[in-house]
């Protein structure tokens, strides 16, 4: 035992003198502060399980998602009300039965713009809710597309009215619709100037966002870009080869034999085969997306008939009234569906190399189905244990 000066005394120390001497050590050490990064002010989020759910209507959120529905939706409104307009009056200044085959002609022409229009309307909110750049591009040329059968239209809408109607009444319609059919161009002509400066603008904008996604692998870019690029197609074949289907039974409604049976049913095989094509391929079904092609080759081989029985010395006489305008979707449908069946290869090329699990996702969105890429970002945090 030690004793005099060199002897030390041991007092223990209560259960509550350790309990603040830990207590204070562990508040020194946690005295200063470290900055925390976006993705870290996150991490509280992280205990939650994420939501990937996508909100069931879309409402354009950014300058120029809004600009360019802004302008998509005033000149799909402007245009539309006149093309209705000058369709209902024209069905009641000519109601004669004895022209019955000009009004139709009339009817069909109009109707099939007006559709077109709308039909644009929903695939530009389509590229916007899928973030789709691809889409918005070919939005854009369809809009010229439109412009220039607008400018056609009034050609065709004056020499209908002159075949059908006497000089007096015909120089009357020509004059009250000439104003409306002018203004029909110059509104998609000024809308598909715009269009193509807010698409350019949303490229960018889109582009991180498929970045954020797909990170910075090139192939997978690659793949994705070829997917996006099929499910463009289809989405256009669909439009250009309805339309001429319907030009097609509207030639041949007062046939009594198997050519109306079988243009008819043309258009229900048309659209299952197109639905079922972007669903094959976004599961990355090979024997199945081949069964599609072979449609698609059987709907390209009645597109190439068509034609021929257009410019036919034997049937030519029947498609008069329809000739341009059906020619122009033919040729269109003609040219949309062989570049898909070969873009078609190229995605079968790409299947099982992971683009899979980037476009379909069954587990975690069960109500909706989603032809791009997810859009929900995937949660990352940076930890410091």
């Amino acid at each position: 035992m030690i004793s005099g000066p060199f002897q030390t005394t041991f007092q223990p120390k209560s259960d509550d003198a350790y309990d603040k001497s830990s207590k204070t050590k562990e508040s020194d050490i946690c005295t200063y502060s470290v900055p925390l990064s976006p993705v870290m002010n996150q991490d509280e989020q992280h205990h939650k399980a994420p939501n990937h759910s996508r909100p069931l209507l879309y409402v354009p959120n950014t300058l120029w998602t809004r600009s360019f529905s802004a302008t998509v939706i005033t000149e799909t409104v402007l245009t539309v009300a006149i093309e209705s307009w000058i369709l209902m009056s024209l069905w009641d200044d000519l109601n004669d039965d004895s022209i019955s085959n000009g009004r139709l002609r009339l009817q069909s022409f109009l109707g099939l713009y007006i559709f077109a229009l709308i039909y644009e309307l929903a695939l530009s909110y389509d590229a916007l809710r899928r973030r789709n750049t691809i889409q918005l591009v070919g939005l854009c040329i369809c809009n010229q597309g439109l412009f220039a059968y607008g400018i056609l239209q009034m050609t065709e809408i004056k020499d209908t009215i002159s075949s059908l109607a006497d000089e007096a009444l015909g120089e009357r319609l020509r004059k009250l619709y000439q104003v409306e059919l002018i203004l029909v161009p110059v509104f998609l002509g000024i809308g598909t100037m715009c269009m193509a400066f807010f698409t350019w603008k949303l490229r960018a904008e889109f582009s991180w966002s498929i970045y954020k996604n797909i990170s910075a692998d090139l192939q997978m870019k690659r793949r994705y870009f070829t997917y996006q690029v099929y499910i463009t197609l289809l989405k256009f074949d669909f439009f250009f080869v309805f339309g001429s289907q319907l030009q097609i039974l509207l030639v041949v409604f007062q046939a009594q034999n198997m050519d109306f049976i079988i243009n008819a049913c043309l258009i229900p095989v048309t659209i299952v085969t197109l639905v079922l094509s972007a669903q094959f391929c976004k599961r990355e079904k090979t024997k199945s997306l081949i069964l599609m092609m072979f449609f698609m080759i059987v709907i390209i081989g009645f597109l190439i008939l068509i034609l021929l029985r257009i410019y036919s010395g034997a049937e030519s006489t029947n498609f008069n009234s329809f000739r341009v305008s059906l020619t122009l979707f033919a040729v269109l449908s003609l040219f949309l569906m062989v570049f898909t069946v070969a873009n078609s290869v190229s995605c079968i090329l790409n299947f099982n190399k992971g683009l899979k699990n980037l476009v379909y996702r069954p587990g975690k969105r069960k109500k909706s189905v989603s032809l791009e890429l997810e859009s929900q970002e995937t949660p990352t945090r940076f930890l410091l244990h």
